[in-house]
């Protein structure tokens, strides 16, 4: 068994509106900033700092580059892209897929470089989960082909079939969940999902990970792996992803809770196909914030972590303390900052009606 101890690795490739003069305008200009805002990520960082959020949501796709973005099988992660914020120089952590996960919830990945067995890569550190639970706030792990909540095991329903990979399912990989038999209460199906909508009972964080044969990678009997990228199977893969990603974002964006505060959902792969550097898209969908924005600033998965975590007010971990080279995702997370009026008071307003003024 090996046991990482928060080793940081190496990684050099990412660490590095006018005074109103009307009172009806004063009035349209609140309520198109409760509304969002359209532009540039330049516009966006008049707000310096993450905003508070109630809710985010991380899908984790598999093992595509960049440009994923335009593919012709993935219409609607491109719309989702298009129509939000997408950071357009974000890359992945390392190779494989394990070490990419526990970074995004760990802040490293503590020396980890293969897909072994959850209790084999062993964290002894603590991870977002702990920083949640410290504050009070929930997580979940919703895993598509879970067979039930808490299930142990490594593979589902087995290695040659392999739907569900406990190697995309980070929280196992820390001591205090692997010890606690109660936090296999938060690793659930993401059929889930839908309940917890319905009911309100949504974790302040969820992570959703789809099985093998909707996250792109591919497995070697329901849903061949691509031999080439672009290839048959790579795009019937590709397209089964794209069909996923809506489904889960046309769940939480009709959902009550998605009217309700600050949410966010997050689309974002583990690393690349091994052809651009894993350079990988991040696209973040907000309720409140930004749209048709793209970002160019140099990003992470320490990244990404490091903005969910100023989020929800939790401090740092490992990396995502190097304020100096990680940067948080603030253009895509930004808030309108609400109109404020000039008026010296007292400001009284009178509204007409039936021919009588109304203070």
């Amino acid at each position: 068994m090996k046991i990482h101890f928060g080793i940081f690795p190496q990684f050099n490739q990412i660490e590095s509106l006018s005074l109103l003069k009307s009172s009806c305008i004063s009035i349209l200009a609140s309520i198109l900033a409760v509304g969002g805002v359209i532009g540039s990520a330049k516009a966006a960082t008049k707000n310096s700092h993450v905003p508070k959020y109630d809710h985010i949501f991380e899908i984790v796709m598999e093992n595509h580059a960049y440009d994923v973005i335009g593919n012709p099988d993935a219409p609607r992660i491109t719309a989702l892209a298009q129509n939000y914020g997408l950071a357009t120089n974000y890359y992945a952590l390392t190779h494989p897929s394990e070490p990419n996960y526990v970074g995004l919830i760990g802040g490293s990945y503590f020396g980890i470089q293969d897909d072994n067995f959850y209790r084999d890569n062993r964290v002894d550190a603590p991870s977002l989960a702990d920083q949640l639970e410290s504050k009070g706030l929930t997580w979940k792990s919703y895993q598509q082909s879970l067979p039930y909540t808490g299930y142990p095991g490594e593979v589902f329903p087995d290695e040659n079939n392999k739907l569900y990979a406990s190697k995309h399912n980070p929280f196992l990989n820390f001591a205090h969940v692997q010890d606690t038999p109660e936090e296999f209460q938060n690793i659930v199906a993401d059929t889930q999902l839908a309940e917890d909508l319905r009911s309100g009972q949504v974790p302040n964080f969820g992570m959703i990970v789809p099985d093998i044969c909707h996250d792109m990678h591919g497995n070697k009997q329901d849903c061949p792996k691509p031999t080439t990228p672009g290839d048959n199977n790579d795009r019937s893969l590709v397209r089964n992803g794209d069909t996923y990603v809506g489904s889960i974002v046309d769940q939480i964006m009709t959902s009550d809770i998605w009217s309700r505060g600050n949410n966010a959902i997050v689309i974002t792969w583990d690393e690349d196909d091994k052809t651009q550097n894993n350079h990988i898209p991040t696209i973040v969908i907000t309720n409140n914030g930004p749209r048709g924005i793209q970002d160019n600033t140099l990003y992470s998965h320490y990244s990404l972590l490091q903005t969910v975590q100023k989020a929800f007010d939790l401090g740092c971990l490992q990396n995502t303390c190097d304020i100096e080279n990680v940067k948080s995702m603030t253009p895509l997370f930004a808030l309108p900052t609400p109109a404020t009026s000039t008026a010296k008071p007292p400001y009284v307003w009178k509204w007409h009606r039936f021919g009588k003024n109304v203070e």
